[in-house]
């Protein structure tokens, strides 16, 4: 308690100390101010106003500087270069658009810089902003411009009223509303052909005269053009700008400040001047005395009466806080260092606002990060939302964790919008397969910057797989036509924007309204199966779920039995050309009343199980054929007819046939191994090509072409050359009859010697009389 008690006095007397200190001067400042502020006062103000007014109006003639010597150098820009003279808007679609994106970038290199327009006198007059560019044929109009090109000085200035695109004014004591700079190009000194123009935003034109009147009373006159342009801080002249401009006719050869009368007031002036361009300027900064003086008389008084009461108020302060104010200091220090014995000196200070320093840029970083992350956290929490993960959650624990993730929503409407892209495949497209992340994502983000410019709180939602999902926020006071409007308008905008700037196809569908967050995953999920009932062939379309034709889910479904079986006849054939025109012509008679995705989903599935059917009937096990692949989840990720039909040609019908022609011929091997020991055993019966196909279960077709395929010869002509080997065998070692021998290989002995005769070119007789005169 002694120890506290020795702080809270000497605290107490500092605070005393303190408060003395402070009182003491500024009672003394308050009475010397109240005592002399007389003419001396207002003259050494006015003195001070006019060098502020000189120092201000150098800031504005260097602002006026640095922007005529930004200007100069757009000039030389290679983009503003003689390649303009032959510009052409329709072929040279780049080099047009790197003009708007120059010109944007003027508007912004100057915060002083307005409207900016580049007029091309050749080919033909053309005007050129970054909104677009438009052909001239006004002759009136033309004239104009090309007046500001026969001007002798490659940049100069002018009023609104000396460019085309403002009307002249004839009340030439009318304040002009702009400035405006013009500049010719080429920069470099050649025969011009163009003009840059760029009109002073007036709101930074008024605000750079305002100012050089530090006092809200009064005016400020800039005077240009030896007299022609006039631009008043007020935005128009009045009556005292007129006066001052009068009085300063006749003061002007007397000094650069001077005092004048007006309405009962007394004014303060201030002049100065410079010169731009060859073009001089004069800034006449009107201020009533009494706005300079009075602020300080009251300041004095003021004073005081504060430094009065601060001495009375020091006392009773000091005493009764000293001890109160002293001990949360004391807490804050045991807190952070630990020593209830510390006593109150300079590094403590300077340790707590360390310590405070360093909290600060931690917190500082970790709301950065936060805010780099919470779009990534909004979006993953209306991914839940939308795919109704979040259905346990009550509405009012949703309103919660969407406003902790920087989402306002109270007395909000909501809507659903779905997108679905399409054209990926199409060879004017700018993309190919392997992009659909990169166009979804652009896709969103144009999504998000229509939204913003049209006045609409929009959330993008990345399905990631060429389809986006809009959650859409409304003002509660919003009408269900009002908001059905915009969307539509939104829609409409967005269709072709995508068709214009990524040269794909969309369709948009407009879901129904709510304001219950639980909602939301019905109407995404009824918005996402509305899909399923557009006509693909029918690309930028917008859909109303509230005007779309319901009977179109109950439409006739047009499956084709019989072209069914002929797929399944020729995929069990190995037809895999006839089976693969057979299934186009499925698909066609499924879409002949227009492609929807529901019907050629639910028409191209039953087929797909058909077939899966034939291929376990074929001996083959689909789930070992595709290696245990998903085929109906594969199938429906498509979206295109014709991505639908090559992934039926190489992914099912492909790998069966492979697959079944493999087979084919390893069976087919065993057959035609058999037959040939089975001919080399019976050649001495009366065999046929019908007969062996019977007795080993194929057709004679197939053994035929199959024989044929692995001997290279036909199966009668083995038979044939197998008999009439044996037999020149029989007719070299034995001296059976012919008669015998034509038994023996199957043959009767008159078919015998003719056929002996056509494969050796003798009879047999003469066969054996030949090699017995060999022997001899």
């Amino acid at each position: 308690m002694l120890k506290n008690k020795q702080k809270g006095n000497f605290y107490r007397k500092s605070l005393i100390l303190i408060l003395l200190i402070a009182s003491i001067p500024g009672l003394v400042t308050g009475l010397a101010i109240y005592g002399i502020v007389t003419g001396k006062v207002e003259g050494e103000l006015q003195r001070l106003h006019y060098n502020k007014i000189v120092q201000q109006e150098k800031n504005v003639e260097d602002q006026f500087a640095n922007l005529e010597l930004t200007f100069s150098h757009w000039a030389y820009d290679p983009n503003l270069g003689n390649k303009l003279k032959d510009i052409d808007f329709v072929e040279k679609y780049d080099q047009v658009q790197e003009l708007y994106r120059t010109l944007l970038i003027i508007e912004g290199s100057s915060p002083m810089l307005g409207h900016v327009e580049l007029y091309l006198a050749v080919p033909q007059p053309v005007v050129i902003t970054k909104e677009g560019y438009t052909f001239l044929t006004d002759p009136a109009l033309i004239a104009k411009y090309n007046a500001m090109l026969q001007q002798k000085k490659s940049m100069f200035w002018t009023d609104g009223s000396g460019t085309p695109d403002v009307p002249e004014n004839a009340n030439t004591a009318a304040a002009s509303s702009t400035l405006t700079l013009v500049n010719k190009l080429p920069g470099v000194p050649a025969e011009p052909f163009g003009l840059l123009i760029s009109s002073l935003d007036p709101v930074k034109l008024k605000e750079q005269l305002n100012s050089l009147n530090p006092y809200e009373e009064g005016t400020t006159l800039m005077i240009a053009g030896d007299g022609k342009w006039r631009f008043s801080s007020s935005g128009r002249l009045t009556e005292l700008d007129t006066t001052l401009e009068a009085k300063y006719a006749k003061q002007a050869a007397e000094g650069s400040s001077f005092l004048f009368d007006f309405q009962k007031a007394t004014y303060s002036v201030s002049t100065s001047k410079f010169n731009r361009l060859g073009t001089g300027w004069t800034f006449l900064s009107a201020v009533p005395l009494s706005s300079i003086t009075a602020p300080v008389l009251l300041v004095s008084k003021i004073i005081v009466l504060i430094s009065f009461g601060g001495l009375l108020l020091a006392l009773v302060l000091s005493w009764l806080a000293s001890t109160r104010m002293f001990s949360p200091f004391e807490r804050v220090l045991q807190r952070l260092f630990g020593n209830p014995d510390l006593r109150l000196n300079a590094s403590s200070f300077e340790w707590i606002e360390s310590k405070w320093d360093s909290m600060s840029r931690e917190s500082q970083n970790l709301r950065g990060q936060l805010n780099l992350h919470l779009p990534l956290l909004r979006e993953g929490f209306l991914m839940q939302l939308v795919q109704g993960y979040l259905f346990p959650l009550s509405e009012n624990e949703i309103h919660e964790r969407l406003g902790q993730l920087g989402l306002t929503i109270e007395g909000k409407q909501f809507a659903a919008m779905v997108v679905q892209l399409s054209g990926l495949h199409v060879e004017e497209t700018r993309f190919q397969s392997g992009d659909e992340e990169l166009v979804t994502f652009a896709a969103g983000n144009i999504a998000q910057e229509l939204a913003s410019s049209k006045g609409i709180s929009c959330e993008t939602l990345n399905y990631h797989d060429l389809s986006l999902g809009l959650f859409l926020i409304f003002p509660g006071d919003y009408t269900s036509e009002q908001c059905r409007a915009l969307m539509r308008e939104y829609g409409e905008a967005y269709v072709q924007i995508i068709h214009s700037m990524m040269k794909l196809q969309s369709v948009v569908v407009l879901g129904h309204m709510t304001n219950q967050l639980g909602h939301i995953s019905y109407m995404f999920e009824e918005a996402r199966q509305a899909l399923s009932y557009v006509d693909r062939n029918d690309k930028n379309r917008l859909i109303d779920v509230d005007q779309l034709n319901k009977s179109m889910a109950q439409r006739e479904f047009n499956y084709n039995f019989s072209l069914e079986k002929e797929i399944i006849h020729s995929l069990r054939l190995g037809g895999e050309e006839e089976a693969v025109k057979l299934i186009r012509q499925f698909m066609a008679d499924l879409t002949q009343e227009g492609y929807k995705k529901l019907i050629v989903q639910q028409g191209m599935t039953q087929l797909l199980g058909s077939m899966q059917h034939a291929m376990l009937q074929s001996g083959m096990n689909p789930i070992v054929l595709f290696a245990g692949a998903n085929l109906y989840e594969e199938f429906h990720q498509l979206q295109e007819p014709e991505e639908m039909l090559n992934w039926f040609q190489h992914r099912v019908v492909g790998t069966f046939v492979q697959e079944l022609i493999s087979k084919q011929d390893f069976h087919l091997k065993q057959v035609v191994e058999k037959v040939m020991s089975y001919i080399k055993e019976k050649y001495m019966t009366d065999l046929s090509l019908e007969a062996c196909a019977d007795q080993f279960g194929t057709s004679p077709y197939t053994l035929s072409r199959a024989f044929k395929q692995l001997t290279g010869i036909n199966f009668i002509d083995y038979l044939t050359n197998l008999r009439i080997g044996t037999a020149k065998d029989l007719l070299r070692e034995t001296n059976l009859k012919i008669i015998e021998i034509a038994e023996k290989v199957g043959y009767q002995q008159t078919y015998f010697n003719r056929i002996f005769k056509k494969v050796e070119g003798v009879t047999p007789s003469q066969y054996r009389d030949m090699i017995q005169k060999e022997r001899k």
